[in-house]
């Protein structure tokens, strides 16, 4: 059963979420998933109307598609969620979604302003769906998803072995730290041993793609917590949609690669 939550949250959320993951760890570690084939796990877009970068973002085009498309047509790709939802509170956006195959979940005025994180959208979904067990929570706004990314991710949920399992770009960037006194130390590194790129394995860092979690975990307050996987995703396939130029750039890097 979803447990109830508090909106009163969105505000507090930096001074929750440390609290949360504690007695989340603390009562479940890792929570191994019975019965992988009657698992409910639910696809969640969640696509709310107001966006700053770009206007209307979720329904912006690629090819004459948009993202909010790209990303459903993937998902019935995959073919393999017990259900697909974006939850809105625009009816153009939920109109777009019926027309893609997708159920509507109408958020809560709470859950979709600019300040309510994420995780508040994913528990408002669930404390109306007890009967999902996993939700994949998917960005519309990464346009070159994959079928295949979604099938390795689900694959290690469905293991039981994992609580959420989230996509990653693997990067080899040195990383620097400022100081308050204006100078800067490396965070990452020893200058007197600069690594090359081939004799290390970098750093994986979130794009943002998706992210699988149990809905136990997500009671929590929590994407992430527990036994974490990863899905290593090609740094070509790892764009996000933030401003107009991301769109432009998107475009252009969809016909000289001729991504699907």
């Amino acid at each position: 059963m979803i447990r109830s939550f508090s909106f009163d949250c969105v505000h507090r959320y930096d001074y929750c979420l440390d609290a949360m993951l504690v007695n989340y760890n603390i009562s479940h570690g890792c929570s191994h998933l019975n019965g992988p084939e009657d698992l409910h796990v639910a696809s969640l877009i969640l696509a709310r109307g107001g966006s700053k970068g770009i206007r209307h973002k979720n329904l912006a085009k690629i090819n004459g598609t948009t993202l909010l498309k790209r990303s459903l047509m993937v998902i019935h790709d995959f073919g393999r969620f017990s259900s697909v939802w974006v939850s809105t509170d625009s009816t153009d956006i939920a109109e777009e979604a019926n027309t893609a195959g997708a159920q509507v979940h109408w958020r809560s005025s709470e859950s979709a302003t600019d300040f309510a994180p994420s995780i508040v959208g994913v528990q408002d979904f669930c404390s109306f769906h007890p009967e999902v067990d996993v939700v994949a929570l998917i960005q519309c706004t990464s346009p070159f998803l994959k079928a295949e990314f979604l099938a390795e991710a689900y694959s290690k949920m469905q293991d039981g072995k994992y609580d959420c399992v989230f996509s990653v770009t693997r990067e080899y960037k040195l990383r620097w730290k400022k100081l308050p006194d204006g100078d800067v130390k490396p965070i990452n590194f020893d200058p007197k041993k600069r690594p090359r790129r081939q004799d290390w394995d970098g750093e994986l860092v979130e794009n943002g793609m998706f992210y699988f979690a149990t809905a136990n975990l997500i009671t929590y307050g929590l994407l992430q917590g527990g036994r974490c996987g990863t899905v290593d995703i090609p740094k070509e396939y790892s764009n996000e949609i933030d401003s107009p130029f991301d769109l432009q750039a998107a475009e252009a890097q969809l016909h000289a690669h001729s991504f699907l």
